[in-house]
């Protein structure tokens, strides 16, 4: 599988000089990317698109080819898969097909089951795996390989590194999107790697979960799942990483409606959404509801250490988001509240200013609106040290008169203080829109976690509590 993340040589059949179309967008990103591989655009109208040399067929290109995608109507199949026969008979080069088409058997159509099948021959034939079709493409963003026509309107320059996160879905249209919000962010989120299955003709979750079990720059594994053929084989494989690596899946056709709209989407049979659940909680899956929880929990994962126990710290600047969170932490399942020692109270009371409201109720702190920069900073570094206490969620309404570019630096520069081996989770939700996306910027690009709600901060707080336990759990089973 090596080979679809490191291709030599790449061929794009139905690559377009149309801005508007998926063809010139997915040349685009290789070119704006700098993959450093060739890339050979097919298109028998043109002698060049974006700089690269046109080519009329796939077995008119004369260097190697490993991958091979298919972004053109699906009705050129036929003609397509006879030149790649050619191409094969005569180089037996290409490892992979990307199939970024839609029109295939996820219609049921008499046409497009046979589609899918004249493209499945001639890949069968070969020895040749397929992407898709009904999907996206893929992303290696340390590769730079990128066969997607997702544009997410923010320059590949302006990412910083990739993170650990690897991400696979089922869904192309709901894959871009995740890819966008995520790019959106106030600081984007650069995956590791971004692969969109569609309609699973061949490669599948498990295949790339095995492969991503053993690859090392992939920290957190996420997923959209509408259903999977063979549950027995995808629980066996999920109950083997998540003892080595977070897995966090967002699973479709909870209800009997949305399981028939998966059938009609995918071609996939959701299956009853309780087995699904009970196998996720059984093999330590972080199944999430929402998109913003999906992207929020495998930031988080990717960034902080596991906490070490349930026990969570509430440390607030303001009274309302406060009460608001303590809430959202007594629903949460796996969080509870530390009772930190005389010392760290009389620490935190001499911290702050007199109309703080230290531990009451317990694992609670208060700072009020008047805090200090340095008020926010020393209180909470006293919070951290306490050993009772796992983790954080530190909220900040940052008002106008309190410097929010000092605050940020001054908690990064705390953040690094700590030595790695001391490190705990801490949840920064810095609220008020917009306003803060400053603070929160220097802070993600430093390595902190950031929230623009307390809900969120404790939602990932959560799940990643959950896992860690079981983490525990099965470390002391073994």
């Amino acid at each position: 599988m090596k080979k679809l993340f490191e291709p030599d040589g790449i061929a794009i059949a139905g690559a377009s000089t149309n801005p508007t179309k998926a063809g010139y967008v997915a040349l685009r990103n290789m070119k704006e990317k700098e993959y450093p591989g060739n890339v050979y655009p097919i298109n028998p109208n043109e002698t060049e698109i974006l700089g690269y040399k046109c080519y009329g067929a796939l077995s008119e290109i004369e260097g190697n080819v490993d991958l091979v995608v298919l972004i053109m109507p699906a009705r050129l199949i036929y003609n397509i898969m006879d030149d790649f026969d050619k191409r094969m008979e005569e180089k037996h080069d290409v490892k992979y097909i990307v199939c970024a088409a839609a029109d295939y058997a996820e219609t049921k159509t008499e046409e497009g089951i046979r589609r899918q099948a004249r493209l499945m021959e001639s890949a069968e034939k070969w020895g040749v795996r397929v992407i898709g079709p009904n999907c996206i493409g893929v992303i290696d963003n340390r590769t730079k390989v990128d066969t997607t026509f997702v544009d997410t309107g923010v320059p590949f320059s302006e990412f910083g590194e990739p993170t650990g996160i690897t991400f696979i879905s089922q869904s192309g249209a709901l894959a871009s999107a995740i890819l966008m919000e995520a790019a959106g962010r106030v600081f984007p989120v650069l995956y590791n790697k971004f692969i969109s299955i569609g309609n699973m003709a061949d490669v599948d979750f498990v295949d790339l979960l095995e492969y991503l079990e053993n690859d090392d720059t992939t920290k957190v594994i996420g997923m959209y799942m509408e259903g999977y053929r063979d549950g027995k084989k995808l629980a066996e494989t999920l109950r083997r990483i998540t003892a080595k690596k977070p897995v966090v899946i967002l699973k479709v056709g909870r209800s009997e409606k949305g399981s028939k709209a998966a059938n009609s989407h995918t071609g996939s049979m959701a299956g009853a959404d309780n087995v699904y659940d009970a196998m996720f909680k059984q093999y330590g899956v972080i199944r999430v509801e929402t998109i913003d929880e999906l992207i929020d929990t495998m930031q988080a994962l990717d960034a902080l250490p596991l906490p070490k126990g349930k026990n969570h710290f509430l440390y607030s600047q303001a009274g309302g988001p406060g009460i608001y969170c303590t809430d959202a932490i007594a629903a949460a399942k796996h969080l509870e509240t530390p009772l930190v020692s005389e010392e760290t109270k009389e620490r935190l009371r001499a911290s702050q200013l007199p109309m703080a409201n230290i531990c009451s109720p317990e694992g609670y702190a208060d700072i009020t609106a008047s805090a200090t920069v340095a008020n926010h900073v020393d209180g909470l570094k006293i919070v951290l040290e306490d050993d009772a206490v796992d983790s954080v969620t530190f909220i900040t309404v940052v008002p106008t008169f309190l410097p929010q570019i000092e605050l940020a630096n001054a908690l990064v520069e705390m953040e690094k203080s700590i030595p790695a081996e001391k490190k705990k989770p801490v949840y920064y939700c810095v609220m008020a829109g917009e306003y803060t996306a400053p603070a929160r910027k220097i802070m993600e690009e430093n390595g902190l976690c950031t929230f623009n709600t307390p809900d969120k901060a404790v939602k990932a707080a959560d799940n990643m509590t959950r896992y860690a336990l079981y983490r525990r759990r099965k470390a002391g089973e073994e």
